[in-house]
């Protein structure tokens, strides 16, 4: 203990001032983490509410005695660690986060018999944008949306109906757009839910102004063109797609792009063809007749003899004729094609498909990596692959072109790292828990113990320098004794980490000598050298 106090008296009054603003210093941060350490650390239970959403949920959490707080701007809610799934069960039981909207619970207490017809309507109308709002909500890329409803109804004394619409504002969020796909299916979405509405009805836009999906007829000019660039759009992906999925697995993810241009022809074709063969005859009828006629009738033989009287009293003449006649009629069928061509649907006319691809990396001479695209007969059995993927037709004028560059080092994958951010709350109270105090800790240390630690080391260098000494002039070890003039020159010398040069073994006798004659004023000058660098230099230069 004596050692300490005497090792702390050395150390001078600025350092005893450093070492106990540091001691203070350490002490408080470990109080205060002792004292956050004992309370319960916070997490985040739901973020990203609506203000009113966000007042009821505190106000259930408060009467359920479950501590809370919120964010500045009161759309992030904190509790312990612990009662996260508690607090999350207990605002399930009232329908907490409805995410801003109200669905079918605005039924449930609802007083039906004091209720007009038009309350009815509105009720219905809200509880319908409520339920679309919270299932479109799930869909990937959807931070917010507002849905609004125009039901079908019947004016008075009318005998139409108005027809179903709706519009719906997407907020997509840091994205900034949206697939085909995904407009579509909130499209499909609303129609299927709401009686009477059709797909072409709804209206889709997003908070910054962009018209996603208009409404409008799908058989006029303008739907359409719609539908026609549509049904482009989603067939040049499916090519591209499938260029990449072919060679992706030899050449590896992110080595290879493909981009698809396609034409369309949406030009109509009504076309009838008849054609006959005469090669192919068919017995389809035959009819045969026969005709068979006698006459008998008597025909007189004019002469003169016949034209006396009485000249064919006894007598007779006869003759008659037959006609035998034989008709056949054969019918035969002859082959007939009859083709009707009709096509009012768009088409592909010509496919343009661009493929780039990564090429390798070798070493030269010097052992380093140098990139080399690909050769000629490798590019030509990926153009073969491609073509057969997405369907060439050389009739039509499809061209594919391959060709090897070099990517860049960051679009191997094509995906960023999304690390937050370095002086985020959480990376700042991880560094005032641990970095701080420990840091804290090494200062004291290192003003405290260092000095220490070079007093005793010097102090044993010199005891083990003056001992041959001692041991050689019979001198006690408290009081060694002094060299003689001729021994000077043969005397050793000593090594002293922190010393320039090797002082003689007898210097270091003769400062011991000292120190043990005289310790009271030794410590005094010690302890000057230590308030005063200066004074210490001064001291070793005399």
């Amino acid at each position: 203990m004596q050692n300490l106090l005497a090792g702390l008296k050395n150390l001078g009054r600025t350092r005893l001032i450093v070492l106990g603003a540091a001691a203070a210093l350490l002490l408080g941060a470990i109080g205060l983490f002792a004292f956050r350490g004992g309370g319960q650390a916070m997490a985040l239970l739901y973020g990203g509410l609506d203000l009113n959403e966000s007042a009821r949920m505190v106000e259930d959490l408060s009467k359920a005695h479950i501590s809370s707080t919120t964010s500045q701007d009161g759309t992030n809610i904190y509790v312990p660690k612990d009662q996260v799934a508690n607090a999350r069960l207990l605002l399930a039981k009232d329908g907490l986060p409805s995410g801003g909207s109200v669905g079918y619970e605005l039924f449930d207490k609802t007083a039906t018999l004091t209720s007009t017809q038009f309350e009815q309507t509105i009720n219905e109308t809200r509880a319908l944008e409520g339920e679309l709002e919270r299932s479109i909500r799930l869909l990937h890329g959807v931070r917010n949306v507002r849905v609004h409803l125009v039901l079908p109804h019947r004016d008075l004394f009318s005998t139409q109906t108005n027809p179903s619409q709706a519009s719906v504002v997407l907020d997509i969020g840091n994205s900034g757009h949206m697939a085909p796909d995904g407009i579509q299916a909130i499209q499909n979405l609303v129609a299927a839910a709401v009686p009477g509405l059709r797909p072409q009805s709804i209206s889709i836009v997003d908070t910054r102004g962009d018209v996603l999906a208009k409404p409008g007829d799908p058989d006029s000019m303008d739907g359409q063109e719609t539908t026609l660039e549509k049904f482009r759009h989603s067939e040049e992906q499916r090519l591209a797609q499938a260029a990449e999925d072919m060679l992706a697995p030899t050449l590896g993810v992110g080595h290879v792009r493909a981009r698809a241009a396609v034409t369309m022809n949406t030009d109509e074709i009504r076309e009838t063809e008849e054609t006959y063969d005469p090669n192919q005859q068919v017995l389809r009828s035959q009819q045969t007749t026969s005709d068979k006629s006698v006459n008998t009738e008597a025909s007189p033989n004019t002469s003169v003899a016949n034209n006396l009287p009485n000249a064919n009293a006894n007598q007779s003449t006869r003759s008659g004729s037959n006609d035998d006649r034989q008709e056949e009629t054969d019918n035969y069928e002859i082959g007939k094609r009859v083709r009707v061509v009709s096509q009012t649907r768009p088409r592909v006319s010509r496919i343009s498909l661009a493929v780039m691809v990564d090429g390798t990396y070798v070493k030269d001479k010097n052992g380093n990596e140098v990139w080399k695209p690909l050769d000629a007969s490798e590019l030509e059995r990926i153009s073969a692959l491609v073509k057969t993927a997405v369907g060439f037709d050389k009739g039509r004028g499809d061209a594919v072109d391959v060709v090897s560059m070099r990517f860049a080092p960051d679009a191997g994958t094509g995906l960023s790292a999304e690390n937050g951010p370095l002086f985020s709350r959480d990376n700042l109270i991880y560094i005032a828990e641990w970095v701080i105090p420990i840091l804290l800790a090494l200062g004291a240390i290192f003003l405290a113990v260092r000095p220490m630690l070079q007093r005793g080391k010097l102090g044993a260098l010199a005891t083990a320098a003056a001992t041959p000494l001692q041991a050689k002039r019979g001198a006690t070890p408290s009081r060694p004794a002094l060299p003689n003039a001729n021994e000077v020159e043969e005397e050793e010398t000593v090594t002293i980490e922190g010393v320039i040069g090797k002082p003689r073994a007898s210097a270091i006798s003769r400062v011991l000598t000292r120190v043990d004659e005289s310790p009271r004023e030794t410590i005094y000058v010690i302890r000057n050298w230590l308030a005063s660098p200066d004074l210490k230099k001064g001291h070793e230069r005399a």
